[in-house]
């Protein structure tokens, strides 16, 4: 969002970031991306620019004293991250949120592949310790929170990618 300049500010009270509504006039899209329209530049205004990234919208008084609204948890994911496992949607942050509960997971990835024409997904993951049944309860815990069938499989440690800023979580592969 280099083209916006500054969009909001770290609230105080944690769990979020509040946004500038002075600078900014701010929509959320049906499927959760952030709108924004910048309200004073004058040489290169940006009408309803589309931000990419996935958020939930609060207008609830927030516990820091802001009038502004608030991005809780800040930002979700990119709406261009989203992937679809047998008609429902996904994003690799809800995943990670269910994966990061297992602190013996040093590191994850999650394969998308079509086959037979349907969606599969499996999450890879390396762990820092043996941890036995930890597949089957990833696995569990995916279904339960997300609706949707998601295999999970422990490889060797060091032989997913790794980032030091922005890890891309999902890869697609062929069948």
């Amino acid at each position: 969002m280099t083209e916006l300049g500054p969009t909001g500010f770290g609230c105080a009270a944690g769990g979020g970031l509040h946004l500038v509504q002075t600078e900014f006039i701010f929509e959320v899209s049906p499927d959760g991306e952030l709108i924004a329209t910048n309200l004073g530049r004058w040489g290169s205004p940006l009408i309803r620019y589309r931000t990419g990234d996935r958020v939930r919208l609060s207008e609830a008084p927030c516990a820091c004293g802001s009038q502004f609204a608030k991005l809780e948890g800040g930002i979700l994911g990119r709406v261009d991250d989203m992937f679809t496992v047998r008609g429902v949607n996904l994003y690799p942050s809800q995943v990670e949120e269910i994966v990061r509960r297992h602190p013996e997971v040093d590191e994850f990835l999650i394969e998308q592949r079509t086959v037979r024409r349907m969606d599969e997904v499996t999450l890879l993951f390396e762990v820092t310790a043996p941890s036995p049944g930890l597949s089957e309860r990833l696995s569990a815990e995916l279904r339960q929170a997300l609706s949707a069938r998601v295999d999970s499989r422990e490889v060797p440690a060091g032989t997913l990618p790794r980032s030091e800023l922005k890890s891309k979580r999902l890869r697609r592969v062929e069948g």
